[in-house]
C-alpha cells in the first residue's frame, strides 16, 4: 500500500476527529504539549529510571538547541549534549525530544538524541545479525548507512509536506526504516519509538508507549512489515494513538463536574475503585463528600490533573484532591517529587496530598498480622505472620516477574551476555526483601484464602476491614 492509501484507512479518520474533540477541550497547543510531556515522564517507566528532579528544577524545562551545522560549532554541540546530560540520560532525551517539536529534525539531532541516550553518536561500521522469533535471521551491512539515513530524511522532509499523507502513517513509516537500517549497534528501537513520538507530537498527538501486553503483537507487526504487510505495523499504532484519545477523552468526561456535596476528590490509578474507596471508609472520611475518579494508568495522570484544575475552579465546595499511585517498582520519593512539580505548575500544590503507597500496591497495607488478629481474634499475630509468609511465599514467582519486567523498562539491568545472570540478580535482589517487593493484590488475595481454611469457613474472608493497624498517613491529613 502506499503513504496515501494507508493514510485513507478508516482508523486514520477515527483519530482525526478523536483529535478535533482534544484540541476542543485542551485549551490550546500549549497547555496539550504540557500534558504529553508530564503524562510521557510520570507514565513510562524507561524515562524515570535516570531522571534528576533536583537538576530539572535548576535548569528549567525549556533549554534552546543549537544544531552542529558546522563543524565550528563542536564545542557547542558538545556543552548542549552536557547540559542535557546533566538531567540524566532517559530524560535529557525526553526533554531533548519536546524541544525539538517546533523547530525541524535534522540527521545531526538524529546522532545527537541516540548520542545522549546510548553514549554514542556514530553509526555502527560493521555488519550485524537479527533473528526473529520464527528463526529469520536478517543480516544489516554497515556500508550504506549514512546514505540511507540521507534517504529517510529526504523522504520525511517530503513526505511532511503532502497534506494527504497522515502524519500517523509518516511516524510509523520512519520509525521502521530506521529500524530496518538499524544504525547503531544499540538504541535502534528506542531512538526510532522516540522519533515516532516526535512526530506525533509536531503534529497534535499524545505520545505513545508499548504497554507489556502489547509487545508481542507490536513485534509480530515488524515482522509482517518486514514481509511487506507495513499496514499491519501501520493499524498497530493506530490503535495504541486512538486509544490515547480516547482515554483523554473518557478522563474529560469523568471530570466534567462535581456534586454539590463533594468536598473531596480522589484521583486514583486503579481501575476498580472498591478498595479505594474501602480505606477512605476505614480512615473515618464520609463517603458522601468524597467523588473517586480513576484516571486508569501511570500515564494518564496528567490528563486528569489538567481537568481536576478546572474541575476545582468552578466548584464551590471542592476544598482537596488526593492522587493515589501504587508504588509498584518505582522509586516514590522521585515519583513524588515529578507530581508535585506537576502540580505546583496549576497552583494545585497547597490543596493535593499525593499518595503513593509504602509497599508495592495498596493491598499491601493490609498484608499486617496485628492487623489480621484484629479481625480475626481467633487467629494469633504469630500464626498470622506465618500464613502472610506462606501467602508471600506461594506468589514468589508471580512477584519476582513483575520486578523483573519493572527492572527492564526501567533499563537498570544493562547489557548482558548470560540473561540467566539477570535472573540471578533480580531474584536474589527480590529474596534480599520481599515485603518490598511483593505483590499485594494476590498475595492477599491468597492470604484471606488461607485463613478462610484456618476457620473452616465456606465463604471467603474480606481482610479489607478496619482495624487500628490500616493507619496510612495520607489520609490522616484530610479533613472532611
Amino acid at each position: 500500500m502506499t503513504e496515501e492509501q494507508l493514510s485513507d484507512k478508516a482508523i486514520i479518520s477515527e483519530i482525526n476527529d478523536l483529535r478535533m474533540q482534544v484540541n476542543d477541550l485542551g485549551d490550546g497547543k500549549s497547555a496539550l504539549l504540557k500534558i504529553a510531556q508530564e503524562s510521557f515522564i510520570i507514565g513510562s517507566k524507561s524515562h524515570l529510571s535516570s531522571l534528576n528532579p533536583e537538576i530539572r528544577e535548576e535548569l528549567g524545562l525549556e533549554l534552546d538547541f543549537m544544531t552542529q551545522q558546522d563543524p565550528k560549532l563542536k564545542s557547542s554541540y558538545i556543552v548542549k549534549k552536557n547540559k542535557y546530560l546533566s538531567l540524566g540520560k532517559s530524560y535529557a532525551s525526553i526533554s531533548f525530544l519536546f524541544d525539538l517539536i517546533e523547530i525541524e529534525f535534522t540527521i545531526l539531532d538524529f546522532l545527537l538524541l541516540q548520542e545522549i541516550l546510548m553514549d554514542d553518536g556514530e553509526y555502527r561500521k560493521n555488519n550485524v545479525f537479527i533473528q526473529h522469533p520464527d528463526g529469520t535471521k536478517l543480516e544489516f551491512g554497515f556500508e550504506s548507512i549514512p546514505t540511507q539515513v540521507d534517504e529517510v530524511f529526504d523522504w520525511y522532509y517530503k513526505t511532511s509536506e503532502n497534506e494527504h499523507i497522515s502524519p500517523i502513517v509518516i511516524a510509523v513509516l520512519f520509525h521502521y526504516k530506521i529500524v530496518s537500517i538499524h544504525p547503531f549497534l544499540d538504541g535502534n528501537g528506542r531512538i526510532s519509538r522516540l522519533i515516532l513520538n516526535l512526530i506525533l507530537l509536531k503534529n497534535g498527538l499524545f505520545p505513545i508507549t508499548i504497554p507489556n501486553e502489547k509487545r508481542k503483537e507490536y513485534y509480530e507487526s515488524l515482522i509482517d512489515a518486514d514481509n511487506g504487510k507495513i499496514e499491519t505495523l501501520v493499524d498497530y499504532f493506530s490503535v495504541l494513538v486512538k486509544d490515547k484519545l480516547n482515554q483523554f477523552l473518557a478522563i474529560a468526561d469523568e471530570l466534567k463536574d462535581i456534586g454539590d456535596t463533594k468536598e473531596l476528590l480522589v484521583l486514583t490509578e486503579d481501575g476498580n475503585t472498591d478498595m479505594i474507596s474501602k480505606i477512605i471508609e476505614i480512615h473515618g472520611l464520609d463517603l458522601n463528600k468524597v467523588q473517586i475518579e480513576s484516571y486508569d494508568g501511570k500515564d494518564n495522570l496528567a490528563s486528569a490533573i489538567f481537568f481536576a484544575n478546572k474541575l476545582i475552579n468552578k466548584s464551590n465546595n471542592l476544598k482537596s484532591i488526593l492522587i493515589h499511585q501504587d508504588r509498584d517498582n518505582d522509586n516514590p520519593q522521585q515519583l513524588k517529587q515529578i507530581i508535585s512539580k506537576h502540580l505546583r505548575s496549576y497552583g494545585l500544590d497547597s490543596v493535593t496530598t499525593v499518595l503513593i503507597t509504602k509497599y508495592y500496591d495498596i493491598e499491601s497495607y493490609f498484608l499486617n498480622e496485628r492487623h489480621v488478629n484484629a479481625v480475626f481474634s481467633n487467629i494469633t499475630i504469630d500464626r498470622a505472620k506465618e500464613l502472610i509468609d506462606q501467602s508471600t511465599k506461594e506468589n514468589e514467582e508471580t512477584s519476582k516477574a513483575k520486578l523483573r519486567r519493572a527492572l527492564a523498562e526501567h533499563g537498570k539491568f544493562g547489557k548482558m551476555t548470560d540473561p540467566q545472570q539477570k535472573v540471578n540478580e533480580i531474584n536474589a535482589l527480590y529474596d534480599s526483601d520481599p515485603i518490598n517487593y511483593r505483590y499485594g493484590k494476590d498475595v492477599l488475595f491468597r492470604l484471606e484464602e488461607l485463613i478462610t481454611l484456618e476457620l473452616g469457613l465456606t465463604e471467603k474472608v474480606n481482610l479489607t476491614e478496619y482495624s487500628e493497624h490500616i493507619n496510612i498517613s495520607e489520609f490522616k491529613k484530610l479533613k472532611l
